[in-house]
């Protein structure tokens, strides 16, 4: 495949996940016709300094089929969901995407991308739960009272992974979640013991009626203090609600709320694909500016 804008690099950058009121978490979308190097992906990804820069390399990709990379401020991740929901965004417009189903090469695999009437769903990591962690060890690295969390199974909070290890830690409620704080540095450690990304914090209580789920996300251990749209903590969030469910729908597409207390009101959907074990999370994105990159 080649891309139609010759050698010369564009760059766009995105809003991912926006609601009516706006919101999203920013990221940048790199059309890559020349083979960058690492080095090169990186420096551009800590120029840009979102957590995540997006790299789609055309001469890898086929019909249909796209080769993308995902660089943090300071390394390569597998995959990134609101970054992923970005660049298939500059794809449908730019006109590269013929059907309504396309796929995405990464390190984390073939992925299925949904092209929907009104959003794009992006097919996340085969979810795995990594281990459970107990309610005193995530009193250590917030303010919340036990009578505040609900444990899953075994009475242990989940640690799950569709891509990125996040704690998915459920509350009792709106005004827990919008009350709450963690931790920093005790966060930061938990997170390096065990080898995570940070922790996703959810409310079955929600601000909007249309509502399924209202969430906040954390990660000072990668840089983020909290984050106002994730893609793979929600499809983490998404195999938690299966995992603790006795009649999950599986014919229903969730809407999930985040950053609403950031000033930054983001909305993300997540579907469940019963016979594939499959996790889906998506919305809409805008692009907001387009940038020539000069090597």
């Amino acid at each position: 495949m080649r891309y139609r804008g010759g050698r010369k690099l564009q760059q766009y950058i995105l809003s991912s996940f926006i609601s009516e009121g706006g919101g999203g978490n920013k990221a940048a979308v790199v059309f890559d016709n020349l083979g960058l190097s690492c080095q090169q992906m990186l420096e551009i990804a800590k120029k840009n300094n979102f957590s995540e820069t997006a790299f789609i390399d055309f001469k890898n990709s086929e019909e249909n089929k796209f080769s993308i990379r995902y660089f943090t401020p300071t390394e390569e991740v597998d995959i990134c969901g609101h970054a992923a929901l970005a660049s298939f965004q500059v794809l449908k417009q730019l006109g590269y995407l013929k059907e309504k189903t396309a796929y995405h090469l990464t390190k984390a695999g073939e992925l299925k991308v949904l092209l929907e009437v009104d959003k794009i769903l992006i097919e996340m990591e085969r979810p795995e739960v990594i281990m459970q962690l107990t309610i005193e060890t995530i009193m250590k690295a917030t303010d919340l009272y036990k009578t505040n969390i609900i444990a899953g199974k075994n009475a242990l909070v989940d640690v799950i992974s569709t891509g990125l290890k996040d704690i998915i830690l459920e509350v009792d409620g709106i005004e827990t979640l919008k009350n709450m704080n963690i931790l920093k540095e005790e966060m930061i450690e938990i997170c390096k013991q065990y080898e995570l990304v940070g922790m996703h914090v959810v409310s079955r209580e929600t601000i909007g009626h249309d509502s399924d789920f209202c969430c906040r996300n954390f990660a000072p251990a990668v840089g983020i203090d909290e984050e106002s749209a994730t893609g793979t903590s929600n499809a983490s969030l998404l195999y938690y609600i299966i995992r603790n469910s006795n009649n999950f729908n599986y014919s229903k597409t969730y809407r999930i709320e985040q950053g609403y207390f950031m000033g930054s009101p983001s909305n993300i959907y997540a579907k469940a694909d019963k016979d594939t074990g499959s996790i889906f999370v998506g919305g809409i994105a805008k692009i907001e500016k387009v940038e020539d990159i000069i090597l």
